[in-house]
């Protein structure tokens, strides 16, 4: 021991050189552990696309063989393009709606309605 502490091992520079070498490396360790956490996290989150993927994919395999039969074509034709064929009736209903006019009194401001009574 006595020959190391001659020699200058346990001299400032080189504990400074040492400690300085230490925390860089730490720091890397650190920095390659976040990257491999968020590695992971994307992965799973790919996995999970992948999945949703999956699924949508047999959808509309499903939807394509549909499509394949005359029953299945005319239903979609029907649907979008909102026809029918020779004999049938189609039926559009629709929600009744009120109409706001520009005099309802209700919605008005206090002004105008004071407007309006002294108008009248």
């Amino acid at each position: 021991m006595r020959e190391l502490r001659n020699k200058g091992m346990y001299s400032l520079p080189v504990i400074i050189l040492l400690s300085i070498a230490a925390f860089t490396l730490t720091k890397g360790a650190i920095k390659i552990l976040v990257k491999e956490k968020e590695s992971r996290q994307k992965v799973e989150a790919l996995r999970q696309e992948i999945s949703a993927m999956t699924v949508r994919e047999e959808l509309l395999k499903k939807k394509i063989e549909r499509l394949g039969t005359p029953e299945g074509l005319e239903e979609e034709i029907k649907e979008k393009f909102s026809v029918v064929r020779e004999g049938e009736h189609a039926a559009i209903i629709v929600d009744e709606k009120r109409s706001a006019t520009s005099t309802d009194v209700l919605k008005m401001p206090w002004y105008k309605k004071l407007f309006i009574r002294i108008i009248r």
